[in-house]
């Protein structure tokens, strides 16, 4: 599907224009919405989201920092292949130094609030997936959207409750395409009930304070994690 076909799911507000310009952008990227390969052109984008040229040049500008999007000269802006299955081993690699580090500092770090949000977004999260298996078909792709954004507010919660704002900073930068290469799981969740019992795990050992725990847990899951990603690449 190119760009000029696209309805978006979202509409842009006149505040904050780039911003806006950016999370709807950003959204139908992660979900593979627009072609790989597909040209990102300002007066195409700019019609379909009826805002003027100047947001859409600042958000693609934006958005090229997250690896969905690559500008080439004299050409402009596209989107960016799908992760390769050597691509998914390497964020991997590295959510896994970021994450392991984060888990250990939330486990120290993280207030009463704090955990109480992890075991409530598990909860959520759980009554999503339940939700993926009882929806149609038409249902579906909605349903299967929340719980892969109650699997990713889980994990920037852990970042925030780190303490470390640059350390969550950087985990942002991986973030779009981590979440890219979830929507393989667009039409149902294969790993639900693994991957609520590792952040059951996790939040368990944030709660007891315990960072060895805590660290050991969130290697665990990421390890599953890149498993079940790189059977599903195929």
């Amino acid at each position: 599907m190119q760009i000029a076909d696209i309805a978006p799911s979202r509409r842009v507000r006149r505040a904050g224009l780039r911003e806006e310009v950016y999370e709807a952008l950003l959204e139908m990227l992660i979900e593979n919405r627009i072609e790989e390969g597909s040209a990102l052109r300002v007066e195409s984008v700019s019609r379909l989201l009826d805002v003027s040229p100047t947001p859409v040049r600042e958000a693609l500008v934006q958005l090229e920092s997250t690896g969905l999007v690559t500008y080439v000269t004299n050409k402009g802006y596209s989107v960016s292949p799908r992760l390769s299955p050597d691509d998914i081993v390497e964020i991997m690699d590295a959510r896994t130094v970021l994450e392991i580090a984060a888990a250990s500092r939330a486990a120290t770090a993280a207030t009463d609030e704090a955990i109480a949000v992890l075991v409530r977004l598990i909860d959520e999260q759980a009554s999503a997936a339940r939700a993926v298996e009882s929806a149609d078909e038409l249902e579906r792709v909605a349903a299967v959207r929340e719980y892969l954004r109650l699997d990713h507010a889980f994990h920037d919660t852990l970042f925030a409750a780190s303490g470390n704002r640059h350390l969550h900073a950087l985990a942002r930068r991986l973030d779009a395409q981590s979440q890219r290469a979830r929507q393989s799981f667009r039409n149902g969740i294969s790993d639900a009930d693994e991957a609520l019992g590792e952040h059951g795990a996790i939040a368990e050992a944030i709660s007891a304070h315990a960072p060895a725990a805590a660290e050991a847990a969130m290697r665990a899951h990421l390890q599953r994690v890149l498993t079940r990603s790189l059977a599903e690449a195929g």
